[in-house]
């Protein structure tokens, strides 16, 4: 059976990008717009694996699935048992497909499916200890809703379809294997997306539920789209100041909140994105409710209009049942990227049902008479809200995201042992391989008789990330050489720093 190795171990790439970038860092008098993305083969540095998809069936716990001649199983891969660790790995966009064989590791090409360079290197870890970890690659059509010929799901529905699988797939194996298997959480990109939408759900479920918080032994998010402003790197490393350019605003993971970990390099677009660039997001949200077929513009005019007029009929029922938003602080930019969430749902279901159109003519003759003033005001400060709420847009266009975030993006994924720095990728494969031999232990501890510990009267509080305090590092030249494995000489780009402020130490305190 072959067996894949650990990927991008060749220096030919990584020497090549870290050549160019010294020697522009050296000279410090080039234009940002010098940093070129390199072609996928350059940042790839090496062998990956194909996003092409297997045929066969998606069920995991079977082995007869695949080409007649079987499916190519890594055999440190345990997941058709009841492994210690079963890592659930979500590829980014392109990477994957609904009819994908989760368990068969696909050939490598330069266009790749990454999180192949953290699962083989995790059961090589483990090799000496059988049984101890599994990975499945989850099936789900990863697209950006863009295809030549085909028809394809929008982005949205990839989602949608990312988060389902995976969660049926934990669902499956916690009545196939109960408390004997706890599941790592690892997704990509897009597949990072997912995993936030998931471990949100999760994290709020009740203790009865059949996969609840305590079933999951980890989630780490890399290059995530949905990031919060500054949460750190793997729990300690000071993570990027900036956040997801869908969305960066704290989250409550509930009971995973201090289990969920991120890998954001600096200027990467996807997860250090500017702040501000409402715009931006809402035209991201349009277009991932699209369908992109380019001998077929006519479904893409269509779906573009469906998309334009859904939006729009949330938010005005949005706004209808607020009453309060017209002396609220909320643009209706804000009230138009918050409707277009795959995730959105109304906040008074109730006031909705009740909604008529009587009522709306109500609104209309009020806005226009006796509403006037207040309209009046509402719209002048839309327009100051505008220009505030999208000047992160020019950071995007002039500052070095363009040129530099596509090769952060894919930098993650180096498997080096020899070049004396520690990337994402194996830094990933010690936080899992870390994991996992906790649960071996907790195994194979003794078991001791100790009465249940009383439950506690008051569920504890909701905990947003980032905690104020965490400490965020700024993204700039040095930090970037630094991401790549440059040594970058001391004093040269001394590194800066910031903290997450507590919103309540703002607060005026009255005399």
């Amino acid at each position: 059976m072959l067996r894949r190795k650990r990927a991008l171990t060749s220096s030919f790439g990584p020497l090549l990008i870290r050549s160019a970038v010294v020697t522009l860092a050296l000279a410090l008098a080039a234009p940002a717009a010098a940093f070129a993305a390199p072609d996928s083969g350059s940042a790839e540095s090496g062998s990956a694996e194909s996003g092409s998809s297997d045929s066969g069936s998606s069920d995991a716990g079977s082995s007869d699935f695949g080409s007649s001649q079987g499916p190519n199983i890594d055999p440190d891969n345990y997941a058709q048992d009841c492994p210690d660790v079963l890592v659930l790995a979500v590829s980014g966009a392109t990477d994957s497909a609904s009819d994908r064989n989760p368990l068969a590791e696909q050939a490598s090409t330069v266009a790749s499916n990454w999180v192949g360079n953290v699962t083989v290197p995790v059961g090589e870890a483990n090799a000496d200890s059988p049984g101890t970890v599994g990975w499945l690659y989850v099936p789900y059509a990863s697209t950006y809703g863009f295809d030549v010929l085909d028809d394809v799901p929008t982005y949205h529905e990839s989602i949608v379809e990312g988060v389902a699988t995976t969660d049926r797939l934990m669902d499956e194996y916690k009545v196939k294997c109960g408390d004997r298997t706890k599941f790592v959480l690892l997704g990509y990109s897009v597949g990072g997306e997912v995993l936030d939408r998931l471990s949100t759900e999760i994290g709020a479920r009740d203790s009865s539920a059949l996969v609840n918080g305590d079933d999951i032994a980890g989630v780490i998010m890399v290059g995530s789209p949905y990031r919060p402003a500054g949460v750190p790197n793997f729990g300690d490393e000071p993570g990027e100041s900036l956040g997801g350019f869908m969305d960066q605003s704290p989250r409550d993971y509930g009971t995973l909140t201090d289990k969920v970990t991120w890998s954001c390099r600096p200027w990467d677009l996807a997860c250090d994105a500017p702040d501000d660039i409402e715009l931006l997001q809402l035209a991201l949200e349009v277009i991932s409710q699209m369908r992109l077929t380019v001998l077929n513009p006519v479904q893409t005019v269509s779906d573009f209009a469906r998309a334009v007029t859904t939006i729009a009929s949330r938010a005005i029922v949005d706004i209808a049942t607020d009453k309060s938003w017209f002396t609220s602080d909320e643009t209706l930019l804000q009230v138009l990227v918050r409707v277009a969430d795959v995730d959105y749902t109304v906040a008074d279901q109730q006031a909705v049902d009740a909604l008529t159109p009587e009522q709306l003519l109500a609104d209309l003759n009020w806005a226009m008479g006796p509403g006037a003033e207040t309209v009046e005001a509402k719209l002048r400060a839309e327009a100051t809200g505008f220009e505030e709420n999208n000047k992160g847009i020019a950071d995007v266009v002039l500052g070095p995201y363009l040129a530099l975030g596509f090769l952060q993006h894919l930098s993650y994924w180096y498997n080096d042992p020899n070049d004396g720095y520690e990337w994402e990728s194996e830094k990933m494969v010690a936080w899992i391989t870390d994991l996992a031999r906790t649960e071996r232990e907790k195994k194979n501890a003794p078991q001791t008789a100790t009465p249940e510990a009383p439950a506690p009267e008051t569920a504890p509080e909701p905990r947003l990330l980032p905690e104020p305090g965490t400490v965020t590092q700024v993204s700039d030249l040095g930090a970037f050489l630094e991401s790549q494995g440059i040594p970058v000489p001391e004093g040269m780009f001394p590194p800066q720093y910031s903290t997450v402020p507590d919103p309540a130490a703002s607060v005026p305190v009255p005399n």
